[in-house]
């Protein structure tokens, strides 16, 4: 437990570390974003369960709240737009570890949620001119393609590694695929880092096999 700690602390180091030397407050925030969540998906390699990593997350959720308008928050704190997904990404875990969902629809909600939204979010900045809006929020089709495209080839390969025959691991990527990319773009002020992996996990619960 104290280990995996540690590993999630240094995630906010490393992230610190690249703002520090001159990277983008985008590209330092989602560096913590996506090393988070694959420490997060990677849980059971450090000897923990479900109850210690609603504890943990429920701390974090708390530190966070507490410091995240201090220097130490600064790599996630530092992007112009008003953002609250670092509290709900913990608050988002202490839910999903909560209600005891099976290993394989854990592993691809955190994977997609860290890989997925952090593609979404830099290929839709450097290549997003064309843009569409939902409910007054903008995407970019550039951005929602890539979130779609890395999200069901996360959910393929986790299906696969569950078991499910390839045909029905394809269908099922193709499907929560396109209804997290949805999720996502509906999505404000940081808001798909509970509704991502929360809706993820209840899908894939029901899909794929413990």
């Amino acid at each position: 437990m104290i280990l995996f700690v540690l590993g999630i602390l240094a995630c906010f180091v490393f992230g610190d570390i690249l703002h520090r030397s001159g990277a983008s407050a985008e590209v330092s925030r989602k560096s913590v974003h996506v090393t988070t969540c694959t420490m997060i998906a990677a849980f059971p390699l450090f000897d923990i369960g479900y109850r210690e990593l609603t504890i943990i997350a429920g701390g974090s959720f708390l530190s966070i709240a507490l410091l995240r308008t201090t220097v130490l928050m600064r790599s996630i704190m530092a992007v112009k737009r008003t953002s609250y997904g670092d509290l709900l990404l913990p608050l988002s875990l202490v839910i999903v570890a909560w209600l005891d969902f099976s290993y394989p629809a854990f592993l691809a909600a955190y994977l997609v949620l860290g890989f997925s939204d952090t593609l979404a979010s830099l290929i839709g900045g450097a290549y997003g001119r064309r843009r569409y809006a939902l409910f007054g929020h903008g995407k970019s089709y550039a951005g929602s393609a890539a979130f779609f495209l890395s999200a069901f080839a996360i959910i393929v390969g986790v299906a696969v590694y569950a078991g499910v025959a390839i045909p029905m691991a394809l269908l099922i990527a193709a499907t929560v695929g396109a209804l997290l990319t949805l999720v996502e773009a509906l999505s404000h002020k940081g808001a798909d880092n509970l509704f991502v992996p929360l809706i993820a996990a209840v899908v894939l619960h029901l899909w794929l096999p413990a």
